[in-house]
């Protein structure tokens, strides 16, 4: 004990035997100490070093638990089950035979999967699905899909349907800067210039088949959704009066003052000219700009008349332009809602 050696349950069995616990390193300096004049022997060995140190000693239980472990690790990349929900119309067959197309199945090795190719290919077996999510967790994998409200339309309309279907359109002439589309068919690209009243991004859908069935269809619709920012121009005129009159006993200035000493009035100097201007596009912009509209640039003109200054501008600002129009399907011949679309 003096040495620092961990000695713990001191049991004293005889005069000639003490039994105790120590460490393995602590015992091999307890051995030193003792000499010749004491006999050691270890009677039990306890903790997860001793147990594994036995483990490797036996060879045949340390490869069958390296078996298991290859076993474990590799069943971890085959699919072992295939969840799906979400369908309404589509049968829960056709889906998972279109996942088989793709290679998604029970006992498929998942790493050698293309989950896009596979997306893509339920999108175009199904055009009534609008979104869908392919997943995995481990061996299980999910598909969740969303279909179309409303029955799949082909070009070849037939019947006229009450279906709720739009497009995204400009309401303002710009610059496009992005184009964000949720659903539906993105018609414009980036820097483009747009025209008020444009087909944005398109209701209709067209399909790409890869069959040679005849009835297969040639796209479907959807309810456009989606984001469109662009710079967008606008031409001001704001008026205001050239000259400053004090306000009578105020001793202010009152602007536009239709009494009192003419004599006395001064006129606006540049900065003051300004300053109104600046104000009479904040209260223009407050009562004809979306809140999250964001103004880039201004330029201002100033022009000097009898009694009045003309403020000309021309401001360039940032916002959505986006906005939903319905398509009346079934109201339009074939060729005419091409021509829309297109």
């Amino acid at each position: 004990m003096k040495k620092g050696l961990l000695l713990r349950d001191i049991r004293i069995i005889s005069p000639l035997q003490v039994v105790c616990w120590t460490t393995k390193e602590d015992y091999r300096e307890l051995k030193k100490l003792a000499g010749a004049l004491y006999r050691l022997s270890i009677q039990e060995e306890r903790g997860a070093g001793f147990r594994a140190g036995r483990f490797l000693r036996r060879p045949v239980a340390f490869a069958g638990v390296l078996l298991v472990l290859a076993l474990v690790i590799g069943q971890s990349f085959f699919i072992r089950t295939i969840e799906i929900s979400g369908y309404k119309a589509i049968p829960e067959t056709l889906l998972r035979q279109c996942l088989s197309e793709s290679g998604v199945e029970e006992g498929a090795f998942r790493p050698q999967i293309d989950w896009q190719a596979a997306e893509a290919h339920i999108y175009e077996t199904f055009p009534q699905v609008t979104w869908l999510r392919l997943a995995y967790d481990g061996r299980k994998v999910f598909l969740d899909i969303a279909e179309a409200e409303d029955p799949v339309v082909t070009e070849d309309f037939g019947q006229k349907s009450s279906a709720r279907y739009s497009n995204i359109v400009a309401i303002q002439s710009g610059y496009v800067e992005t184009v964000s589309a949720y659903r539906g068919l993105a018609l414009v690209e980036e820097e483009q210039f747009v025209q008020k009243g444009q087909v944005l991004i398109s209701g209709y859908v067209p399909l790409t088949s890869t069959t040679y069935d005849e009835d297969a269809p040639e796209g479907y619709y959807v309810r456009s959704s989606g984001e469109i920012w662009a710079r967008v121009p606008y031409r001001l005129h704001f008026n205001q009066e050239r000259y400053i009159i004090p306000a009578a006993g105020a001793g202010g200035e009152a602007e536009g003052a239709e009494s009192g000493i003419v004599a006395s009035r001064r006129e606006k100097t540049a900065e003051e000219a300004r300053a109104r201007a600046e104000q009479q596009l904040r209260q223009w912009a407050e009562e004809n700009l979306p809140a999250e509209a964001q103004i880039l640039n201004k330029d201002l003109n100033f022009s000097y008349k009898e009694n009045i200054i003309e403020v000309g501008m021309t401001i360039e600002v940032r916002q959505q332009i986006g906005e939903e129009q319905e398509i009346l399907i079934g109201e339009e011949s074939t060729d005419t809602q091409g021509d829309r679309q297109g």
